[in-house]
């Protein structure tokens, strides 16, 4: 399944233009638009006048500037910029800014099984491959400890907040965590009647504001990414091996 994000729509920037409100494809305002072309436009002449390998450098960036002004496209704005499920949760969390993502699969095992699996969460390493270890304090409480991009390691202390047996799990981070995240798993039957479809939900405030946002995604440490590949992994794990699969008691 692709990845469902929120599709709570929300009012565009008031420097966006008409047309690029109407283009999904475009994400610049007319100001931007304009602004680029004449900072590249006047970078090209100086590029051209200068020559050599700084005059070379100067061409190419404001090519990269005229074509922006040409499509209306900003690849790197695109990269930053807050989904509507990020933009909502920022404002409920009273966050500066937030990296999110939701993502669902089938899995072919009874939903009972796969919630008492991920309800214990020292289980959760095994197929969350930025987890680097969960140690369960007690029925509501864990220490996490998981790599941050550019191979830092962070740690804090989880509780949960909402626990449906069979339904639903969230948790949260305490508000002495370094970087203030929380999520949710929900379980529901699959609508053939054959296994369970699993919808995970992460979000986290990047320490860096938006600038952080883009570090992930460049280390390629993103939360879309991240929940897309982890759930197929619980997936081959749960399917593949599981009549050797420990499943503690809650």
């Amino acid at each position: 399944m692709e990845d469902r994000m929120d599709d709570q729509t929300s009012l565009p920037p008031a420097s966006s233009s008409l047309a690029a409100q109407r283009d999904p494809d475009r994400n610049l305002g007319s100001a931007e638009r304009l602004g680029s072309a004449a900072g590249g436009s006047l970078l090209l002449l100086w590029g051209l006048r200068r020559g050599g390998l700084a005059g070379d450098l100067a061409s190419a960036i404001a090519a990269g500037l005229l074509w922006r002004a040409a499509t209306g496209d900003c690849p790197v704005k695109r990269a930053v910029a807050p989904s509507p499920l990020e933009r909502r949760i920022a404002r409920e969390q009273g966050w500066l800014s937030a990296a999110a993502a939701t993502h669902a699969i089938v899995i072919d095992r009874p939903r009972q099984e796969i919630y008492r699996f991920w309800r214990d969460f020292s289980n959760l390493p095994r197929f969350m491959r930025h987890i680097v270890s969960i140690d369960v304090i007690n029925d509501r409480r864990s220490r996490w400890t998981v790599k941050a991009p550019l191979g830092r390691l962070v740690e804090w202390i989880a509780h949960v907040v909402d626990d449906v047996p069979g339904e639903r799990i969230a948790w949260e981070a305490e508000a002495t965590a370094d970087v203030p995240n929380h999520g949710q798993v929900e379980f529901h039957d699959a609508p053939d009647s054959t296994g369970t479809v699993v919808t995970a939900t992460i979000a986290y405030q990047p320490p860096l504001g938006q600038a952080g946002r883009l570090l992930a995604r460049l280390s390629r440490e993103e939360p879309a990414r991240q929940m897309a590949e982890d759930l197929r992994e619980l997936k081959r794990y749960l399917e593949a091996g599981a009549a050797e699969i420990p499943l503690s008691p809650v």
